[in-house]
């Protein structure tokens, strides 16, 4: 709604409605531009690192810190439902939902993914993701609900009372999440939103919760996590979706601190993820930030520049729409040579035979019309041809409307296919794009591979099979679209395009698009690099250090917020180990790799039976002892937790001089 001097509101309609004209809690609307995709896309660095900024709290804008804040009450609200557990308030039930994650087609695939993440690191948490939808659809009407056919989701089924709910919706106006905003208030409290500004609808659903507390009161008990992304004209969804998987992202490591800092919630959530992971994923979430600025070819302060991703990127693009323009172009070149040899009255082989002396009513003029009449009827495949010919592209490919399939993990190929069916969605249908999607590692061979055709494009994301745990994922992503590619007709087949990081082209694929690595070796690549002994790096390369990593930016050194042990990326086996030089692992395959690393798994075990595994070359430091170093280290921090849980008897995280010397007291009796 905006608002006019004039106009005037009924007061029932008037608490429903939202103020866009000086709202400060409203983000203005962008300027006009004349590509908004574009628009978004340039500000995909500056949107992420302004959320990561604030989640160190280096940000100034206010409406970043209320996300700070947020993330305290949902901190309270975790904490409350794990004290439940543990001091047997709360039952446990297989069908009792913990935390409950819903939104809508993007946001919804994103929650997914999320949900998918929190519950492999919290196994015996209950995690739970769903259609709005179909949350509506059980719950929404008396007696009237629409069945989940398919899906085992029943009021039985599933309980949500207390649970800890967690709406995901960009806009903050979705019908269905709006609904279950208002509609779950019934179960539980503790309801929060991830959403693209501060006052949306389902904010003001969630402010309803506390109107009769005082305004200071209302904004500590905020609920909302805000992207600050704003509202977006452009229909394809972009910088939303990367801006709400970075607050996800952001939110995850929170959730992880809070249980992880409690050995109580440790071993009640049955907690695999550590510390040292959430290091690896703070330092990767940080680079990844360089990682967009060379896909999109902007930096964080939306300055444009030179980026090599985004030339491949771009060529590889330019050179597929070539694909799906060939029949626009044909039929317009097929529109010209008719309408010029018809109003002529020479058609081009008769107009040929006629300059060459050809009379008209020789014996031989119904054969130039004959040709020529053959020319009018292939017309258009022969302007197909022609064009392949001269742009240098395969010419036994079919000459019909065109097909992408996206192959990658189901959050990604379903929010690219919505993004590219989109951009598509009001083109003329002699220039249409029918897009398909699947995952690799699961269902592509079986859905995708009998509708492969000569002509088909496939884009596929690569796991980055460097890493021993990636490793089987490329080569089951590898085996996928070999076998895809390899089904031939006339010589020809699909047109496939990979990209990742591990810089082996797949020998069937037309391309290849190599991502830069912004992030440090791993232990993994590291021990790779050893065995190998191609090239030298420093050690700081390889994170074996906590020095801080700066990136050197395009325009300058770009300035870091002093590093902390989050930085660390390979544990620091020992205080005396120094590494000098480390050495380049060879490019391999994914099936190379996955060979390698099985060898030198094998070999390790058997170097470590007879103590024989050393990790420097002056054999003075056995893994065995690193491991048994590392074991003693763990036992002592988890001691030591231990005992200040102990002492600090309000649990308030502070060990008061009264708290120590009564404790002290209590240990002493105890052991006399």
């Amino acid at each position: 709604m905006q608002e006019t001097r004039s106009a005037t509101q009924p007061k029932f309609l008037y608490h429903r409605m939202t103020k866009l004209t000086n709202n400060p809690l409203i983000l203005p609307l962008k300027n006009d531009s004349d590509d908004t995709i574009l628009q978004d896309l340039d500000d995909i660095p500056r949107i992420c690192r302004a959320i990561q900024n604030d989640w160190r709290n280096a940000n100034d804008n206010a409406m970043f810190c209320l996300n700070r804040l947020t993330a305290v009450n949902l901190r309270r609200c975790l904490k409350e439902r794990l004290e439940g557990y543990v001091s047997g308030r709360i039952s446990r039930s297989r069908n009792k939902v913990d935390i409950l994650l819903t939104g809508c087609e993007v946001s919804l695939w994103l929650a997914e993914q999320f949900a998918s993440d929190l519950q492999k690191a919290f196994p015996n948490l209950h995690v739970h993701a769903t259609s709005s939808n179909k949350l509506l659809g059980l719950f929404g009407q008396e007696d009237i609900s629409i069945p989940s056919i398919g899906f085992p989701y029943t009021d039985h089924t599933l309980k949500f009372d207390d649970a800890i709910m967690i709406i995901v919706s960009h806009s903050g106006g979705t019908f269905a999440p709006l609904a279950c905003s208002s509609l779950f208030q019934s179960f539980t409290k503790n309801i929060f939103v991830v959403t693209s500004e501060w006052d949306t609808q389902i904010g003001k659903q969630l402010r309803s919760m506390y109107t009769d507390e005082n305004e200071s009161k209302l904004v500590l008990n905020s609920h909302i996590f805000s992207t600050a992304v704003g509202t977006r004209t452009a229909e394809p969804c972009s910088i939303s979706v990367v801006a709400t998987h970075q607050l996800l992202t952001n939110i995850f490591q929170y959730i992880c601190i809070v249980i992880l800092n409690n050995e109580k919630y440790r071993q009640l959530s049955g907690a695999i993820v550590t510390e040292r992971d959430l290091q690896v994923l703070e330092r990767c979430n940080r680079d990844n930030i360089d990682a967009l600025e060379e896909i999109v070819g902007t930096d964080d302060r939306g300055t444009k520049f030179e980026s090599h991703e985004e030339k491949e990127l771009r060529k590889a693009g330019d050179f597929w729409s070539e694909h799906i323009l060939e029949n626009a172009k044909a039929y317009i070149m097929s529109f010209l040579y008719i309408f010029g040899t018809v109003i002529a009255g020479y058609p081009l082989v008769t107009g040929l035979a006629t300059v060459l002396g050809l009379e008209a009513g020789s014996n031989f003029s119904f054969l130039t019309r004959l040709f020529d009449a053959t020319i009018y009827f292939f017309l258009p495949q022969i302007n197909v041809i022609l064009l392949r010919i001269i742009q240098g592209r395969p010419l036994r490919h079919r000459m019909v409307g065109r097909t992408v399939v996206i192959a990658d993990i189901p959050w990604v190929k379903n929010a690219a296919e919505a993004f590219l069916s989109k951009i598509f969605a009001c083109s003329y249908s002699i220039a249409g794009l029918n897009v398909h999607s699947a995952n690799p590692t699961d269902h592509l061979v079986h859905r995708m591979t009998h509708r492969v055709v000569r002509g088909t494009l496939i884009v596929c994301g690569r796991p980055d099979g460097r890493l021993s745990a990636l490793t089987a994922a490329e080569n089951a992503v590898s085996l996928s679209i070999n076998q895809a590619s390899s089904i031939q007709s006339i010589g020809s087949t699909c047109e496939t395009i990979t990209i990742g990081h591990n810089r082996v082209k797949l020998p069937l694929s037309a391309r290849a698009i190599f991502l830069k690595r912004h992030r440090p070796l791993f232990l993994c690549e590291y021990l790779l690099g050893q065995k190998d002994g191609e090239g030298e790096m420093n050690s700081s390369q390889c994170g074996l250090s906590s020095s801080t990593h700066s990136s050197h930016h395009r325009f300058g050194s770009r300035g870091r917020s002093q590093e902390t042990l989050l930085d660390e990326t390979i544990p620091r086996l020992d205080n005396h180990l120094r590494v000098e030089k480390t050495k380049k692992p060879k490019r391999r395959s994914s099936a190379a790799l996955l060979g390698q690393y099985k060898r030198m798994e094998k070999e390790t075990i058997n170097k470590l039976q007879f103590d024989q595994h050393f990790l420097d070359q002056s054999k003075k430091i056995s893994m065995r002892n690193v491991i048994d170093g590392a074991i003693y280290e763990k036992k002592w921090l988890t001691e030591a937790r231990r005992l200040f849980e102990f002492l600090d008897k309000n649990n308030d995280g502070i060990l008061s001089m009264v708290e120590f010397v009564e404790g002290l007291q209590c240990l002493k009796c105890d052991r006399t």
